[in-house]
């Protein structure tokens, strides 16, 4: 099987493409599209957007999923691949085709010729090669770290080719890894600890970082595709996020994730354009089941029927968001009603579950991360857990900390946590997810759950419906890791600002953004 092709990132194409108006109100977000306005009148060239967001860059984990990543990323650095928003197909870039054996074994890809970094210096496959290298450093925090382990080889077959071998098909997730895996510069590496040298092949260089508080792109006239309109991209992270909604009303051109409740104060403002982007965030409550009281099934069961769910998606989300329990879209083959509702809201069963276990007044030691919402998510979860018996204790930890213990599997007996990612299939996020690879920190990894992942991971058809169902109904009944909201992302821009598109994950590109007079 060989694809080919030579679209451009600008080409993605999008989801529908309607704009909800400030005078619409919330409510009606919820019922139009899930992307910008489509772009009118002729592009202009020149001028520099201004994005505020409330999470700072993390050059350091440029392979990872991390939210202060999002919008610039995919501009500095290009990947192989991208997948369209509308169809989940990989789409190509730095690669321009790839080709698998018969039994998927072995996957070899082909490179796009005269495309420079921003040092100068040409791409070739070595760098195809150390990247993959480089997202199986546990360091680097890549979550496609468990897949791209999998591979015997990833070998530079010649200056413009790369070929992986693996025991098992290597697609269709290879896409996943690709979508996450930007192609680094091999000779500037370790500029990305400190953001002093941050060089891809994107179209937007990396120019300035101050940590905390700021950066900025500006853009790469050599850029081997189509040159980007603007001239620059400026960021200012603003941690208050009443603070952030209101920067598009002066310091601002686009504001990325907001909560809903601000999202609700441009109401009546025809002047600002709310939309809601591809991808979106889930929030689990892990337990470790080496630790009482979670070392017994039935308490683990009783904390899933604790949650309010609903209060936390009507107070914190503004009705935004599903409280489904699964850690995957509802729409998912394979999933059904009793999936979605497998853990309702009961607190008298989930007090009578953990008084029958002997766990009544059983201190919880909680860690959670200081990233927003969690904390605001942490009050209604510890509450529930006192209404039903248990005596939750801890706290909030610097995001840094927080995964620093993550990647070392080390958040004691109960963590909130938040994940990315969505928008990637179910058969990668079981291994991609922290809170679900094998190396998870709820200690839980029997033979079984690793079998039905591989079940899945293998399947395609009917089959895979059907290994999907049987791995979803193993983990809820576990109950290791509890699903407690799942949102998406809701943003707010400037009439002004076009051209903005959007991956499957949620990555904004701006090659053909532009802002309009």
């Amino acid at each position: 099987m060989t694809v080919t092709g030579s679209r451009l990132p600008q080409t993605i194409c999008l989801p529908r493409r309607e704009v909800l108006k400030g005078g619409a109100g919330l409510a009606g977000l919820l019922m139009l599209g899930t992307a910008p306005a489509r772009a009118q009148g002729t592009p202009v060239s020149g001028g520099t957007l201004r994005i505020a967001q409330g999470t700072d860059a993390q050059p350091k984990n440029a392979l990872a999923g991390r939210a202060g990543n999002n919008s610039w990323r995919h501009n500095v650095f290009d990947t192989l691949t991208v997948l369209d928003s509308t169809t989940g197909e990989p789409r190509p870039i730095l690669a321009t085709e790839w080709s698998s054996s018969e039994d998927g074994k072995s996957f070899v890809i082909r490179l796009r010729e005269g495309v420079t970094f921003h040092s100068g210096r040409p791409f070739t496959a070595e760098d195809v090669v150390f990247t993959l290298e480089q997202v199986k450093v546990p360091e680097n925090a890549s979550q496609m770290r468990p897949i791209v382990m999998g591979y015997t080889s990833v070998e530079a077959t010649g200056t413009h080719e790369v070929t992986i071998t693996s025991d098992k098909p290597v697609a269709p997730r290879i896409f996943d890894v690709f979508q996450l895996a930007v192609i680094l510069d091999k000779d500037t590496m370790s500029g990305l600890a400190d953001g002093s040298k941050v060089i891809g092949t994107g179209p937007y260089r990396w120019a300035d970082w101050v940590p905390g508080a700021s950066f900025r792109l500006e853009r790469n006239d050599a850029y081997w595709g189509e040159k980007p309109h603007l001239d620059a991209v400026d960021v200012s992270v603003i941690t208050d996020p009443t603070a952030m909604a209101n920067a598009v009303r002066g310091r601002a051109d686009l504001v990325l994730a907001m909560t809903p409740r601000d999202a609700a104060m441009f109401s009546g403002d025809p002047s600002i354009e709310l939309f809601q982007s591809p991808g979106g965030q889930i929030f689990p409550l892990g337990l470790n089941v080496t630790a009482p009281p979670f070392d017994k099934k039935e308490v683990r069961h009783a904390v899933g029927f604790a949650i309010d769910r609903q209060r936390i998606v009507d107070q914190l989300f503004n009705g935004v968001g599903d409280g489904s329990p699964l850690w995957w879209p509802s729409n998912v083959p394979g999933m059904t009603d009793a999936h979605t509702s497998y853990y309702k809201y009961d607190p008298e069963r989930a007090r009578k579950m953990i008084a029958d276990a002997g766990a009544a007044g059983a201190e919880v030691e909680m860690t959670v991360i200081g990233l927003a919402p969690v904390p605001a998510l942490y009050e209604i979860v510890q509450n529930n857990l006192r209404e039903v018996g248990l005596a939750p204790t801890g706290g909030v930890v610097e995001t840094a900390a927080f995964d620093q213990r993550q990647l070392a599997g080390d958040l004691g007996p109960a963590f909130m946590q938040i994940h990315g990612l969505q928008g990637f299939s179910a058969a990668t996020l079981a291994d991609a997810l922290p809170a679900l690879r094998d190396e998870n920190p709820s200690k839980f990894n029997p033979p079984e759950y690793r079998q039905l992942k591989d079940k899945v991971q293998a399947a395609t058809g009917d089959d895979y419906a059907a290994a999907m169902r049987e791995l979803a109904e193993f983990m809820l009944d576990a109950a290791f890791s509890h699903i407690l909201v799942h949102t998406y992302p809701l943003n707010a821009k400037s009439a002004r600002v076009q051209g903005l598109v959007y991956d499957n994950v949620g990555y904004l590109h701006l090659s053909g953004a532009w802002i309009g007079a």
